[in-house]
């Protein structure tokens, strides 16, 4: 379903706005306390151990990539190749990848999981899976179908593939680079 077309989803989250939020700024400040409570969950119930959840990230991305490389696995996180690069060097270290020559091409380097990542992704994909299946039991049974699809619509927001780009502040002055000013 693409709800960001459906009438009846801008109609939920509308409606959803107007009743419970009242304003943009108690928005913020509802999905600034989402997004908070989502990081501490992943970080006291999910990870935990030898790896951070960007790290866990990692590992998911790289075990479900057709020959990941240091290029897709930045491109699938977002993240700059330098990132990538000190986050999978950590991971080779602790032993959770390994990197491999690609047989087709001897000028990429694949991007394996070893049995220890395995391992660690098996158990810590458990534990997420447990963590927001507890989170959804506790949504009113009625209320599940119409919160995904609202999830789905402010996850497409947030990508900026959604009609609902609109910019509303002026961009920040750019500076020149080394000049500053003096306060004399």
């Amino acid at each position: 379903m693409s709800c960001h077309r459906d009438a009846t989803c801008y109609t939920i989250i509308a409606v959803y706005i107007k009743s419970r939020m009242g304003n943009k700024a108690q928005f913020g400040t509802l999905l600034l306390g989402v997004v908070r409570s989502v990081s501490r969950l992943e970080r006291e119930q999910v990870c935990c151990g030898e790896l951070t959840f960007q790290q866990f990230d990692t590992l998911k991305r790289i075990a479900t990539g057709d020959k990941p490389t240091l290029g897709s696995v930045a491109a699938e996180l977002g993240i700059d190749l330098s990132t990538a690069s000190r986050n999978l060097t950590r991971l080779e270290r602790a032993g959770f990848v390994s990197k491999v020559r690609d047989e087709g091409d001897a000028r990429s380097v694949i991007i394996r999981l070893t049995r220890k990542g395995k391992t660690a992704l098996s158990t810590m994909s458990c534990d997420e899976r447990d963590a927001f299946t507890a989170i959804y039991d506790r949504l009113p049974t009625e209320q599940r179908g119409p919160v995904i699809e609202c999830l789905s619509l402010l996850s497409e927001a947030l990508e900026g593939n959604s009609p609902l780009d609109a910019e509303c502040c002026p961009p920040p002055a750019k500076q020149r680079p080394g000049r500053v000013k003096s306060a004399s």
